[in-house]
């Protein structure tokens, strides 16, 4: 009897096992550039995924609903709104997600999927995803030719909002390091608008641009990236902090992806022929080019900080190419690939496809680049903005009593990071018998605490390590003390002896 609960575990770890093997066949497997889990939400996904505090992803449907997954591929919650959702999600500091709907509403929603406010626009669909300022305040455009300043209490900034533009506004906002925000729209003028939502200046290349679907990335000088649509003469642009042109590439096809900018000085872009194109910040020279025969890119790159760069293609492949545009692997997903990939906890990143598929995928990588704009919207919680960093805050949660052989959950979920994120944790064992971790890249992992047969009590230490988007570091500690186990002490029948 004394090993009755331990067998019952065992048997209860393997039907587990052999469970997440059957729903997710590369659960225990997965290799570099293969898919750990795959989840249908039975509708078009348009928006890009964003990653909240303790590694859920969220993301948008063509099903009007807004969906939180967690880590393991498993449905946290969603939330329902009136329209289809276009607009990819961006998360607050404390974890607050704001999406906007083609009903019209820009959404706050708290953590556990319930609805914090909702800030209604007058009229048009509300498909540009939302840009957060450092103190604060939501900007999102409208397909109703405004840009609107929200508070985060759901009230409408003080100023000259909203700000109304020459034509819709589909191309998400950008918050430079003053406050200034810059938008596109669909009439091909890229704005400078101040914090009190007064224009700064405008740019429009003569009427040439074509639409402004691109969501501008911004330099750490304040230079603007951004591509445009035209039939015949599409480029992609460099506008300085003043408004005048540092430089314009001519692409001579639709671009619908925003850049993003690497630290090695080179500015991603994709384009409709089926190019990625990498090209030089100082004069928009092309640096190289990877060649998709004309499979339309409309999805963002991600920049990882090993230099990978992850995007997805129309020809139903999310591909990685090393940092100078060579293919390293590429997996072929089921549908499409418009939006933008994110990146997760411990390197995972994440697409939707416009079959309705949501994909986690397995790359050799850990976090984001560091630093100037590495992917859509600038960082994990689609913030759109590249004010200075602040570091985070590690939290290991309080020390712990467990029960021999019983089941430990560790919680770096209090962890804390005032701008852009938390997309890294790392877990290691300092002190006391060694015990494997569930996942150490994990918020919450899991360990078996040892055997204890007597009285004597073991210790185990636990040092959480946090990495934020600009690779800013924190460190914090926990003790795990484990005593006997009662309930496996058994049941022993002495027999007299002659």
């Amino acid at each position: 009897m004394r090993h009755k609960g331990r067998k019952t575990r065992c048997i209860g770890t393997f039907l587990t096992l052999l469970i997440l093997f059957a729903l997710f066949p590369n659960f225990l497997s997965a290799a570099e550039g293969e898919a750990i889990w795959q989840i249908s939400l039975g509708s078009p996904i348009d928006s890009s995924p964003a990653i909240g505090p303790t590694g859920n992803i969220f993301v948008g449907c063509l099903d009007n609903k807004l969906y939180a997954i967690s880590p393991s591929g498993s449905l946290v919650w969603s939330f329902a709104t009136q329209g289809e959702i276009h607009s990819s999600p961006a998360v607050g500091s404390d974890g607050t997600i704001y999406v906007g709907s083609n009903d019209g509403n820009l959404y706050a929603i708290n953590t556990d999927g319930t609805q914090k406010w909702v800030f209604s626009t007058p009229s048009g669909f509300v498909s540009s995803s939302p840009a957060i300022s450092s103190g604060g305040v939501i900007y999102v455009g409208s397909e109703d030719a405004r840009l609107y300043a929200v508070n985060s209490d759901g009230s409408s900034a003080s100023g000259n909002w909203p700000f109304i533009a020459d034509s819709s506004i589909t191309s998400s906002p950008a918050v430079a390091a003053d406050g200034t925000i810059y938008i596109g729209t669909t009439g091909g003028i890229l704005y400078a608008i101040t914090s009190t939502g007064t224009l700064s200046w405008e740019f429009s290349d003569s009427g040439s641009i074509g639409g402004i679907y691109s969501s501008p990335a911004i330099d750490g000088d304040g230079t603007v990236y951004f591509g445009s649509y035209n039939s015949t003469n599409s480029n992609v642009y460099a506008v300085k902090s003043d408004g005048t042109l540092k430089w314009s590439h001519p692409i001579g096809t639709s671009t619908f992806s925003s850049p993003v900018i690497r630290s090695d000085g080179s500015v991603l872009i994709g384009a409709g022929n089926g190019i990625l194109y990498a090209l030089s910040q100082t004069d928009g020279s092309e640096v190289w080019t990877y060649n998709r025969d004309d499979k339309e890119i409309t999805s963002s790159a991600l920049v990882s900080s090993d230099g990978i760069i992850y995007y997805g293609s129309s020809d139903e492949k999310v591909l990685a190419l090393d940092s100078s545009g060579t293919l390293k692997w590429e997996l072929m997903v089921t549908g499409p690939v418009s939006t933008s990939v994110a990146m997760g906890f411990g390197g995972n990143i994440y697409v939707g496809t416009e079959s309705g598929y949501l994909y986690a995928i397995k790359t050799a990588s850990s976090r984001l680049a560091t630093g100037l704009w590495p992917s859509f919207h600038h960082d994990a919680r689609h913030t759109g903005r590249n004010n200075s960093n602040t570091g985070p805050t590690a939290n290991a949660g309080s020390d712990q009593t467990a029960k021999s052989e019983n089941t430990v959950t560790l919680n770096g979920s209090g962890s804390s990071d005032p701008d852009y994120g938390i997309p890294l944790f790392s877990w290691t064992q300092t002190e006391g018998d060694t015990v494997s971790l569930s996942d150490a890249t994990s918020a919450t992992p899991s360990f078996t605490a040892p055997a204890v047969d007597d009285d004597t009590k073991k210790t185990l230490t636990f040092q959480l390590k946090v990495t934020d988007d600009g690779a800013l570091t924190s460190t914090d500690t926990v003790q795990v003390t484990v005593e006997k186990n009662d309930e496996n002490s058994g049941c022993f029948i002495r027999t007299l002896q002659n």
